[in-house]
């Protein structure tokens, strides 16, 4: 075979090799994404985990959304999704959801925009009577909450079942309750009434920011007989201990 003919193939074999060596970078970077998108999805559930506030126990999970490898270069993730489906806070068990912008790699300074939803079974509801004297349980209804206790009236004990309207406060540090229908529960005592002084139309508030990181805001409530579902926001959000550990309080 001559040189003249040899070369020609020679050539022609080039294109072949290019395109074997593009496809086989274009598979390393494939897996490069996949084993990077693993491994920052459990750096930062471990980190929120090792972050709960004081008392808080349970597993999260997090996901990065796009490509991950331009994100690591530029040194920050664009949106990050964090979620526990069996988070413990003080001992009320509750689930979570919550999207974050903005997340520095390095662990350092505030991710942006937060934006989540805390749900908390009606098993877990009846819990929170334990922070107001007002009243001694607290039920889910559709749309609001029933809440139980017992007053005197006229020197007679009695029990009764009030429900309720909730919102959220104005600063997002709580929630306010509002007892409308009130009916007695004790029914020996032959009483007929729909309102009662001290529980009718006077607002409750429970303070839900000693749960939640001192950042975070109650914006609203969606009630069912089911479940609460709560949305929380915050512009920006320290990511250390310090900053997730901190919950806030009410005046």
């Amino acid at each position: 075979m001559s040189a003249a003919t040899e070369t020609p193939r020679k050539r022609r074999r080039w294109p072949s090799v290019l395109i074997v060596v593009v496809l086989v970078l274009a598979a390393l970077v494939v897996i490069a994404e996949f084993v990077l998108r693993g491994v920052v999805d459990r750096i930062i559930a471990q980190q929120v985990e090792q972050s709960l506030p004081a008392g808080a126990t349970g597993k999260v999970q997090a996901h990065a959304k796009g490509v991950v490898i331009p994100q690591l270069i530029g040194g920050q993730l664009d949106e990050v999704e964090i979620s526990s489906r069996k988070l413990t806070i003080d001992g009320i068990p509750l689930a979570a959801d919550v999207t974050a912008r903005d997340v520095p790699i390095d662990g350092k300074g505030d991710v942006h925009d937060v934006d989540g939803h805390v749900t908390l079974a009606a098993g877990s509801v009846k819990e929170l009577s334990k922070y107001s004297p007002l009243f001694d349980r607290l039920s889910l209804v559709d749309g609001g909450v029933e809440l139980s206790g017992k007053t005197a009236v006229l020197g007679y004990d009695i029990t009764y079942a009030a429900k309720g309207d909730v919102v959220a406060q104005d600063d997002g540090k709580g929630i306010t309750i509002t007892p409308k229908t009130v009916r007695i529960t004790n029914s020996a005592l032959g009483l007929k009434v729909d309102s009662i002084r001290g529980v009718t139309n006077v607002p409750v508030e429970v303070c839900t920011a000693k749960f939640l990181p001192s950042s975070l805001r109650v914006r609203s409530l969606d009630i069912t007989s089911a479940d609460a579902s709560v949305r929380v926001t915050a512009d920006s959000l320290p990511l250390n201990e310090q900053g997730l550990q901190t919950v806030g309080k009410c005046s």
